[in-house]
């Protein structure tokens, strides 16, 4: 393992809501913090006033909130994204002649483009059969790269698009194309290489360095990596590290874990919904 100047983060973690099932994409506007709980068909907002929930009639997965602060909203099996306008749902882009199953996390450009997960309908087998999607501000959309072994979280740094692979354990770069295409793919961080192969990459988040926050899943612990170093490490443990997001310096997560320990989380406490997430912020370097 190369953790080059790593350390770990001795910051108390502040536990926001602990009462979430999934809590993805977390993402700060103004005042406030929003996730789609996905396994509970909820929008959570977390704020001063306290914890929101919006019951959704189908769930989302990745969200994103588009150059003009409206929410736009990756619905989980329904393959299109919507916005949210004065509080209702408006389709932005239908993908449903598209997307072959789930969509997963989403990110945009400043652009208005929007990045989002293509899993593919046997996601969890570790092929390389999922895609990003790339959806236009007009809402027409196309693929902008397949071959992927669970794409996950995405981020998007200037020219640079960066995917986790979950089932590779690796952050892959893409040279953006000026049509909104991904070209030159290429390792950017072997998560296996650098701490171990239970970090399996879910969510990410750019650093203003140009490093990423990585959620590693089993791995139990947000980390922050820049290409052959890992800088900055928040530890979990029991707890499934799902997503995360910086404002500042507050790095926000979201992690799960089981509530029977004789239950594996994915395959046997999620199905019998014996999980209990939380929603939790700790202040880090910048």
């Amino acid at each position: 393992m190369n953790s080059g100047d790593s350390r770990l983060m001795n910051s108390t973690i502040e536990t926001l809501c602990d009462d979430t099932v999934w809590g993805e994409a977390p993402r700060r506007q103004g005042d406030a913090l929003w996730s789609s709980d996905t396994q509970a068909a909820q929008l959570l907002t977390v704020s001063e006033a306290g914890v929101a929930r919006t019951a959704l009639a189908e769930p989302s997965n990745g969200i994103w909130f588009l150059p003009d602060g409206r929410l736009a909203i990756a619905r989980w099996h329904a393959k299109r994204i919507d916005v949210l306008e004065d509080g209702e749902s408006v389709l932005h882009a239908d993908l449903s002649d598209l997307a072959r199953a789930a969509l997963g996390d989403m990110a945009g450009a400043p652009d208005g483009r929007l990045y989002v997960d293509d899993m593919g309908e046997a996601h969890h087998s570790g092929a390389p059969i999922g895609r990003v999607l790339v959806v236009d501000p007009d809402g027409s959309a196309r693929v902008a790269a397949e071959g992927l072994r669970f794409p996950n979280g995405i981020a998007v740094l200037e020219d640079t698009l960066i995917v986790a692979e979950t089932h590779a354990m690796r952050l892959t770069a893409f040279d953006i194309e000026s049509d909104g295409t991904l070209k030159r793919p290429r390792t950017w961080a072997d998560l296996a290489k650098l701490l171990s192969e239970r970090h399996r990459p879910d969510g990410i988040w750019p650093a203003p360095d140009g490093s990423i926050w990585v959620a590693t899943t089993t791995g139990e612990e947000f980390v922050r990596v820049d290409g052959s170093r890992v800088i900055d490490r928040v530890p979990t443990p029991g707890e499934f590290a799902i997503a995360c997001c910086l404002d500042g310096s507050s790095l926000y997560l979201s992690a799960s874990r089981s509530t029977d320990p004789d239950l594996d989380l994915l395959s046997e406490a999620l199905p019998q919904k014996k999980v209990r997430g939380r929603i939790a912020r700790v202040e880090v370097a910048t």
